[in-house]
């Protein structure tokens, strides 16, 4: 059954509700994920300023921060594509 057959059905409306119930968790987790790079980004500043660290200890910290930074943008990325796609298919339940 396509989503256009399905949105003339009882059922539909069940669809509908769930899918904007995913997009609200979804939206939850890039909210989440957004949240915890900048505390990331807050400690990779706060790292650098400090100037008290031993060289080797400090390079490694950073690369730790950047690294964990890195995926962080990853995964909203993924979150964000996730998103676009439960809103698309929540306008195809709606026609």
């Amino acid at each position: 059954m396509t989503y256009s057959q399905r949105s003339t059905h009882a059922a539909a409306s069940s669809d509908i509700t769930y899918l904007v119930y995913q997009i609200g968790q979804t939206e939850e987790h890039l909210k989440e994920a957004e949240e915890n790079i900048e505390v990331k980004k807050q400690q990779l500043e706060q790292h650098r300023a400090s100037a008290l660290q031993d060289r080797e200890v400090y390079e490694e910290v950073e690369i730790q921060l950047m690294d964990e930074i890195a995926q962080q943008q990853t995964v909203i990325e993924t979150i964000r594509k996730r998103l676009a796609e439960l809103d698309e298919e929540l306008a195809l339940l709606g026609d």
